[in-house]
Parts: structure tokens; C-alpha cells; sequence
């Protein structure tokens, strides 16, 4: 029965892509708005339909009906409720369901969300849609249907892989999916625009506003992978420049320098090709990147066995490759920039800069994902790049982006940006040299904490600067005591202060990422009940282990007293996991995280029943500060997508919006800019 409603769902869900498609078609060719109402109801019934689906093979997974392959392989009797969840989306068909799940709830929300276009351009939004939705629906109904039928229906199922039993598992998969299928929208926007020919830039708010949410959820679902590497591979990093990995981040790059340069677009009307190849790259990305987990070309600890279902993502690759590039030629005449670039040192040209380096970055990152590729078809022999690759050349470019990340407080609009930005610039620069020559004087030589002290001071001294020379002024123009006019100031500007908000997360990972990756110390100790040993000022002492029974494993837990440099004494337990459905072992790492530093321990192995264990210890400088700064990120982000708090009085607003009060840049603005 299950597997009959999860199958008509799919197929007919693909009935109506196609009904959309026509009516689409059919809306642009007769310039029909009956037409094209038409195709948002039918879209939005597409969405019922998968949704259906999803809720069929959850329905499958929570009742344990090992009649579907795919429950079968993925979840077992005693697996806990919310793993149940995560086994969802465990597999190759699962996922794909939840792509497309995701993907047909954003696009109806921005059918019905989006009106008032002409019939041209209504028909290119809602065509792309409904061809990428169309294109999930059949992949799942010829090449990886979840629904299949097992031959031989077994008592219990395979189980969960081990290293998936985790919460983060829970949320990092959807969260990423929610990033790769919000980023067709902006896209199928600017399909849209191109289509109709429009050559003002209104229409960029509505991209700007899903490219900030498709962005916020791709860095949480980042991090939380990020996370999810540190707590259950065991090896105390968390970013190991793993094929999948990369993946993500590619488009994360690319849709980074998309949301800079919409703004210069929106102000200025520049960089209009620029953009339009950026929405296009930025959600072939996020097709590449499946068709990188799926196709089996690449090896990886994360990435799926190789199947079928990369040929239909390279060839959904190719054509949207093309028809994007043919496009974008094709309407070259509406995508003309409106002015020049007037200084090399404003805020124009920063974000230029920026999006030439994001750029390059990706570039980088994308040939030494595919490089073993690359080598199979050159030399007929697999080479692999490591991560010392990255270290070396990406790393650097990402300390010169944070560094121009630090001086975007300082600039501004205009041919007499330098002139202000060397003014700007004197209190940043001069605290930060105090903060280098103070650190080198402490004995710290290491080129890159030298590098993120200079660029952390300057950032953070930058924007206290700016922040606090505009709360002045309004305090002054308005009458008003210091935290009100703060606070009206952070309420008169969501993009500009929370973009800052962004920054200072970013920031804080910087910091993170540099303090682990430079000062952590490691060493496994061999240890009977009762010894100590000692790293970087703190004490490890092994007490015992004994065994626990939890619901689908059995854990060797072991007891260790953590004493920190201040003195506070921590009991943590690292395990060792047999589940009743694995093979090997699984490790279990133990956290006593500080913002100074986490102490992160393994049991590595044991002897006579615990009167040896062999403990690893890791000490990772400054780690939480990546976690703290996604947070702060995160906030940013929201901000940026928020309204006003505080309602404008009449009086105010005819005042802002004046003449004589508006800025050259604000006039010169066509369309609304958030």
C-alpha cells in the first residue's frame, strides 16, 4: 500500500510538472494571465504530491516496514525516533526526495509570493521552476525510487550507519538542501528578467532577499557538517578539504560574492553581467555538487557509490550550462552597466576585488576537487590533491579576503573614496600595528596568527569606529541620548549593520580556525586506573571503564578527570560503540570546551578489561570561537532579512527622504534595495 501511494504521488506529481509547463508556455505565447495562474495553482499541487511522498516514506520508516528497500537498508527496529529522521535522507533516494521536497516548497512560496510581472517574464520564473522540479520528479520515478520493493522482506533492517547517529545529522543534511534548492530561485528570477529583457535592476530585490536565505541556510548546514566531522571522526579536525566538502563550499563562495555585488547592481547599476553569470554559476554549483556525491567519479568518506544517477545530473549540467550562457549572450544589450568604475579605492571596487577573489578561490578549490579526474583522463592515472594543497593556496587567499573584509567600514561610494578611506583608515591601522608589535614581543612568529591579529584588529576597530562616529552624529542631529540614537541607528540600516553582524561572525571563525589550526597539541597516553599525564597545562587522569547497553549498541566507556589551567576539574567520557548492525567500532570523542580551548579525548584502545587504556588527547586553541561565530553569523543574516523594529514618524521620513537629506548614491538607486 505504501509503496503503491508513494509511486502514483511521483508519477503523478511528474503529470503536473508537465500540465505546468504547458500552461507556462501557454501563458508567454497568448500572453494568457489566466494561463499563468493556472501554472501556480498546478505547481502548488505538485508540491501536495511530493509532499505526499515525503510523508509516505517517513510514514514507512516510522512503522518499520521492511517491504521498501530503502527502509530496509537504512533503519532498523530499535533505532531511536529522531535517527528514524535522519535515515530519511540517509541514502541516494531518500535525499533526492528531500531535495525535492524542499525544492517544491520554496518554489511555491515564490510563485505565489511573486506577481505582478508581465507574462514574459512570469513565464521564465515559473518555467525554470517547474523544469527543475519536473526533472526531480522523473529522476525518482525512473532511476532512484525510494519506494522500490525488496525481493525478500527481512525481520529487521540493515540499520543506520554509526557515524550518521548523531543530532547534527539530523539538521546538516536538510539545511543544506534547503541552501542548494533556495539558490534555484534568484536563479530562475534572473531567467525571468533576462527573458522579458528588463533593463532596470527592481527585480534584484526579490533575488537578493532568497539568495541572503538560501545562503544563511547553506553556512549553517556548512557548520553543523563542520561540527558533526569534529564530534564523530575522531581525529580532532573539522574541515579535512574532502571532495564533499568542497562541494558545498563552492557554491557558498560563489553565492557570497553574489550578494556584494547585487548591492553595487542595485546603487549603481554595475556588474549587471557579472551577476547574471553569478545567479547562473551559483546554482550549477549546486548541481555540479550533486552530481560530484552521486556520480561515484570522485572517492570520498561522505560521497554515495556510483550509479546511474550522475549521468542525469550531467546532463541536467550541460543543459543548464548552456542554455545559462546562451542566455546571458543573447541579452547582453539589457545587462550594460549604467556608470564606471569611478576609484579604485571605494566601495565599488572593494566589492569587485572581493568577487574577482571569491572567484578565483572557487576556481582553485573546484580543479583540486576534480583534479583526480583531471589526471585519469591527462596521465591515465589517479592523483589526488591533499589538503596541504588547500592550506597552501587557498588558506592565503581567504586571509586576504577577511583582510578585505576588515576594510569595508572604511569605504565608501565615489571618486573621493580614497581620500576618506586613508582618513578612515589611521586608527584601524595604527592599533593594529600596537597589537603585532606586542604579539611579536611575546614570542609569537607564526606568520598566519600574525596575519589574523592584524586583520581581526583592524575589522573590529573599524567597525566600533564607524558605529560609533554615526551614533554621535545622530545623537546630535536628533536630540538623543546615546543608546537610543545606537539603537535607531541598527534600526535604520538591517543590510548595512547586520551585514557588520556577518562580518564580526566571520571574524570570530577566523579566529577559531587559526588559533586550532596553529597552537593545538596532540598525544595519546597509555594510562592504568589512577595515572596522570600532562598537556599544555592540563592534567588527564584515567579513573576506569566499564560497559553500558543502550538501545541498538553497546558503549565501552571510559571515566577521565579533565584538570584545567584554572583549576576547575571536569569529568568526561569517551567511548567505544559496537552496534548491534555494524562491523566496526565506532569512536565516541569526549568535549571539555572552554572559549580558550576544548580538551577533546579518544579512548584509542584498551587491555584486561580496562586496567590499561590508551587515551588520546587533543588540545584545540580557540575552537569554540568557530561555533560562536556561526552563531553571531547566523544573527547577522536574519537581521538582513528583517523589517524595521521601530516605526518612522511622518516627520522623520519626509526629512530622510528629501532632496536636500538624500545621499548621491541612495538617489541614483532603481528599485527597492531590501
Amino acid at each position: 500500500m505504501i509503496e503503491l501511494l508513494g509511486n502514483l504521488s511521483l508519477a503523478f506529481s511528474l503529470l503536473l510538472a508537465a500540465a505546468t509547463l504547458a500552461a507556462t508556455v501557454g501563458g508567454a505565447k497568448f500572453e494568457s494571465v489566466r494561463l499563468l495562474t493556472a501554472a501556480r495553482v498546478l505547481l502548488v499541487m505538485f508540491t501536495l504530491l511530493i509532499v505526499g511522498a515525503s510523508a509516505t516514506l517517513l510514514a514507512a520508516f516510522l512503522n518499520n516496514d521492511f517491504n521498501i528497500e530503502y527502509v530496509a537498508h537504512y533503519s532498523e527496529r530499535a533505532l531511536p525516533f529522531g535517527y528514524k529522521l535522519a535515515a530519511f535522507w540517509a541514502g541516494q533516494e531518500g535525499s533526492l526526495l528531500l531535495w525535492a521536497l524542499v525544492l517544491a516548497i520554496m518554489s511555491s512560496i515564490a510563485v505565489l509570493v511573486r506577481r505582478g510581472q508581465t507574462p514574459g517574464e512570469d513565464a521564465g520564473f515559473i518555467g525554470t521552476l517547474t523544469i527543475v522540479n519536473g526533472f526531480f520528479a522523473a529522476l525518482m520515478l525512473f532511476a532512484a525510487n525510494p519506494f522500490k520493493l525488496i525481493d525478500e522482506v527481512p525481520l529487521d533492517g540493515r540499520g543506520l550507519n554509526p557515524m550518521l547517529q548523531d543530532p547534527n545529522m539530523v539538521a546538516h543534511p536538510p539545511l543544506l538542501f534547503l541552501g542548494y534548492a533556495g539558490f534555484t530561485v534568484p536563479f530562475a528570477i534572473m531567467v525571468g528578467a533576462l527573458v522579458a529583457g528588463r533593463r532596470d535592476n527592481a527585480w534584484l530585490g526579490d533575488t537578493r532577499r532568497w539568495t541572503i536565505v538560501s545562503w544563511l541556510f547553506l553556512s549553517i548546514g556548512i557548520i553543523l557538517g563542520a561540527q558533526w566531522a569534529y564530534l564523530e571522526l575522531g581525529w580532532g579536525g573539522y574541515w579535512a578539504w574532502d571532495p564533499v566538502e568542497n562541494a558545498s563550499l563552492l557554491p557558498w563562495l560563489t553565492g557570497t560574492a553574489l550578494l556584494h555585488s547585487i548591492m553595487v547592481q542595485q546603487t549603481r547599476g554595475m556588474f549587471k553581467v557579472w551577476n547574471a553569470a553569478l545567479f547562473a554559476l551559483t546554482f550549477i554549483l549546486c548541481i555540479f555538487g550533486t552530481y560530484l556525491t552521486r556520480s561515484g567519479i570522485i572517492q570520498s568518506v561522505h560521497a554515495f557509490g556510483e550509479s546511474a544517477i550522475g549521468t542525469f545530473f550531467l546532463a541536467m549540467l550541460i543543459v543548464v550550462t548552456l542554455a545559462s550562457i546562451i542566455l546571458i549572450i543573447v541579452r547582453r544589450n539589457v545587462l550594460q552597466s549604467e556608470e564606471k568604475l569611478e576609484s579604485l579605492a571605494g566601495r565599488e571596487a572593494l566589492f569587485l576585488a572581493t568577487n574577482v577573489l571569491l572567484v578565483l578561490m572557487t576556481a582553485i578549490t573546484l580543479i583540486g576537487t576534480i583534479f583526480p579526474v583531471i589526471s585519469r583522463l591527462i596521465a591515465s592515472q589517479e592523483v589526488t590533491v591533499g589538503p596541504s594543497f588547500y592550506n597552501k593556496v587557498v588558506a592565503p587567499l581567504g586571509m586576504l579576503l577577511a583582510a578585505m573584509m576588515a576594510m569595508g567600514p572604511m569605504l565608501v561610494y565615489g571618486a573621493d573614496a580614497g581620500k576618506k578611506l586613508l582618513k578612515s583608515a589611521i586608527l584601524p591601522v595604527t592599533l593594529a600595528t600596537v597589537v603585532l608589535v606586542v604579539a611579536y614581543t611575546r614570542n609569537f612568529r607564526d606568520a598566519w596568527s600574525l596575519s589574523a591579529m592584524a586583520v581581526v584588529a583592524v575589522a573590529g576597530t573599524a567597525i566600533v569606529q564607524e558605529l560609533l562616529k554615526a551614533t554621535l552624529l545622530r545623537a546630535k542631529e536628533h536630540h538623543e541620548n546615546l543608546v537610543l540614537a545606537f539603537v535607531k541607528l541598527l534600526d535604520s540600516s538591517h543590510r548595512r549593520y547586520g551585514g557588520q553582524i556577518v562580518h564580526v561572525g566571520v571574524i570570530m571563525m577566523v579566529v577559531g580556525i587559526i588559533g586550532s589550526s596553529v597552537f593545538g597539541a596532540k598525544e595519546t597516553y597509555t594510562l592504568k586506573p589512577g595515572d596522570t599525564a600532562s598537556i599544555r597545562d592540563h592534567t588527564v587522569k584515567y579513573i576506569d571503564i566499564h560497559e553500558k547497553r543502550m538501545a541498538n549498541y553497546t558503549a565501552v566507556d571510559a571515566t577521565v578527570e579533565v584538570t584545567l589551567p584554572d583549576g576547575k576539574v571536569s569529568t568526561l567520557h569517551p567511548q567505544r560503540r559496537f552496534y548491534d548492525k555494524a562491523e566496526d567500532a565506532n569512536s565516541e570523542v569526549a568535549i571539555e570546551s572552554t572559549l580558550k580551548s576544548d580538551v577533546y579525548l579518544m579512548l584509542a584502545g584498551w587491555e584486561n578489561g580496562g586496567t590499561v587504556a590508551a587515551i588520546q588527547v587533543i588540545i584545540n586553541p580557540l575552537v569554540s570561537w568557530i561555533w560562536i561565530g556561526g552563531i553571531v553569523l547566523t544573527i547577522g543574516a536574519l537581521i538582513c532579512l528583517t523589517p524595521k523594529f521601530i516605526p518612522v514618524k511622518h516627520a522623520e521620513l519626509v526629512k530622510k527622504t528629501s532632496p536636500k537629506h538624500t545621499a548621491p548614491s541612495a538617489r541614483r538607486q532603481v528599485g527597492p534595495a531590501m
